[in-house]
């Protein structure tokens, strides 16, 4: 038995109903009307607290602007807080240093107390006048203990120095020694805190045939070594 299907095909007529512009403008209007109504007695109460209807106010909307006003103000303590964390932390309250390996550096020096110690009627400051032999080196020494903070400025007549600027822990007898800076200059300003106690000062290295003679002023807790 065989079936065979039948296409069949029908036309339908659709009539689509066309507004006039005056129909079109007229749900316009009433549209923007509308909208209206809801942005004075809804989203004015509700997100801004502005209620001239008092339609608001009885519907409970502008709790919701209120709960908005609290929120952000409680963010902006957050934040206040925060920042005076931020602030107790600059002043130096933290008294300690996380390394990278975690372990803690319990004797570590606050800000404050670096502040404090460059006050200290401990602080002196100097000028010295080194001669650096020609073709030798020389060294030059500050006795400080550890967490002292030292302002140096050094310069010469305009010859080229190497130089080596170091310390030696106190007691040490292996002959380490931690280099702060190591350059070839004939000036060189900055500061230093010193990481331990012992000597901290300069090499100069003098390569030429004359006497260099270097200017260094000082301002620190520390005593000459000369």
């Amino acid at each position: 038995m065989s079936v065979q299907n039948k296409n069949t095909s029908n036309n339908v007529n659709v009539a689509i109903p066309v507004h006039s512009t005056g129909t079109l403008l007229k749900a316009t209007l009433a549209a923007s009307v509308v909208a209206a109504i809801i942005l004075v007695i809804a989203i004015l109460p509700a997100e801004y607290n502005i209620d001239p209807t008092g339609i608001g106010q009885s519907l409970g909307l502008t709790q919701l602007s209120q709960t908005n006003l609290v929120s952000v103000e409680e963010s902006g303590t957050q934040n206040a807080n925060t920042n005076v964390d931020k602030d107790v932390a600059k002043a130096g309250l933290v008294e300690s240093v996380l390394m990278l390996d975690g372990t803690t550096v319990a004797d570590a020096p606050s800000v404050a107390e670096i502040a404090l110690s460059r006050q200290s009627p401990d602080v002196r400051s100097d000028i010295v006048n080194i001669e650096i032999p020609a073709g030798k080196g020389l060294e030059y020494k500050l006795l400080m203990d550890a967490f002292v903070h030292l302002e140096y400025e050094w310069s010469t007549d305009g010859e080229p120095l190497y130089f080596d600027f170091h310390g030696e822990p106190k007691g040490d007898k292996t002959g380490y020694f931690e280099s702060f800076s190591i350059t070839t200059s004939d000036k060189m300003k900055g500061s230093l805190t010193t990481p331990f106690a012992g000597s901290h000062g300069w090499y100069w290295k003098n390569s030429t045939g004359s006497v260099i003679t270097v200017t260094l002023s000082t301002k620190g807790d520390y005593l000459i070594k000369g």
